[in-house]
């Protein structure tokens, strides 16, 4: 039975998710954001038997078109919805009604959770990809991955798992690069076996560097949250670099993605208290924009011109 499978193109969560998928389906493998999925759903064949849909949540802005598009293709196709952003029990009810199998949990990461759903038809192998999606989401220290890594070699899996997410921080722009190391990693071969990440990786530390005294200069800090603008495309790097310079619990990153709209990244320590998921799917759908995620990372899309109105609702917030 064909299979087509849609997963979160920004990260190593998302292409690990992919991966499993893959190697445990065969899918085909379209990888996107939260600006095209609504465009990429029309893009699953009639023809595909399955599809897996990985590690990109709803919002509250789109979430009649979603559950209506996802309603359209289960008409045709075993849907399966796996993620671990923030989904209200309402929401779950509607996706099943739709016809939809899903697979959530707010505690594991995307990654983590594909390998639970298809460990029986994948090598032992890819439990290094769950583990390097729980790294780099900071979700390792969660039920399944931790009892995971206590039986892996840690420093390996956070070498492993650091250089794949510097690599796609340097080359995450090319889309046939991410392409070629979700089919690399289906092959269940390590990042540092895979062409290219090592080299990529060690650019990417002499950009870290520069940017860790970048932010210092062109970051500005409001209350308990510091902000910047940005060109680079891991925008989660600068918002962590961003609360480390400034010694806040909360760093915000923006990137124009488009002309007229600000893709944004959000970040933030235990110290904080808010679900910046929860606060800025609120705050990014009243400004005509849209956002989610989980607790301490999270992301949005708004206008570029009430950038000054969002910060000042999340500065109340936090």
């Amino acid at each position: 039975m064909k299979a087509f499978c849609i997963s979160h193109v920004k990260d190593v969560d998302g292409i690990g998710a992919a991966a499993i998928v893959v190697a445990a389906t065969g899918a085909e493998v379209l990888l996107s954001d939260y600006t095209s999925l609504m465009r990429d759903l029309d893009k699953v064949p009639a023809e595909a038997g399955r599809f897996i849909l990985c590690d990109l949540g709803s919002n509250d802005s789109n979430l009649d078109e979603f559950v209506s598009k996802m309603r359209r293709i289960a008409s045709h196709s075993e849907v399966t919805y796996i993620d671990h952003h923030f989904m209200s029990a309402a929401i779950k009810r509607m996706l099943k009604t739709a016809g939809v199998r899903v697979i959530h949990n707010e505690r594991e990461c995307s990654s983590m959770l594909a390998y639970e759903t298809y460990k029986e038809a994948v090598p032992d192998r890819a439990r290094m990809l769950a583990l390097m999606g729980a790294v780099t989401d900071y979700m390792d220290g969660s039920p399944i991955a931790s009892r995971m890594m206590e039986q892996a070699d840690r420093q390996f899996v956070l070498l492993e798992a650091t250089m794949l997410a510097y690599a796609v921080a340097k080359e995450g722009s090319e889309k046939g690069f991410l392409r070629m190391i979700v089919h690399e990693l289906s092959r269940m071969r390590y990042p540092h076996e895979i062409e290219g990440i090592s080299d990529y990786a060690v650019e990417q530390l002499s950009e870290v560097v520069k940017l860790g005294e970048e932010v210092k200069s062109k970051g500005r800090r409001l209350g308990r949250l510091a902000y910047m603008m940005t060109s680079q495309y891991s925008t989660g790097s600068v918002a962590k670099l961003l609360i480390a310079a400034f010694k806040v619990p909360v760093g915000v990153a923006f990137k124009e993605e488009e002309k007229g709209w600000y893709e944004v990244s959000l970040r933030c320590t235990s110290e904080c208290k808010v679900h910046l998921g929860k606060a800025i799917n609120r705050i990014s759908c009243r400004l005509g924009g849209s956002g989610g995620g989980h607790r301490k990372a999270a992301g949005c899309r708004i206008p570029t011109g009430r950038t000054k109105e969002m910060l000042e609702m999340l500065g109340r917030k936090v």
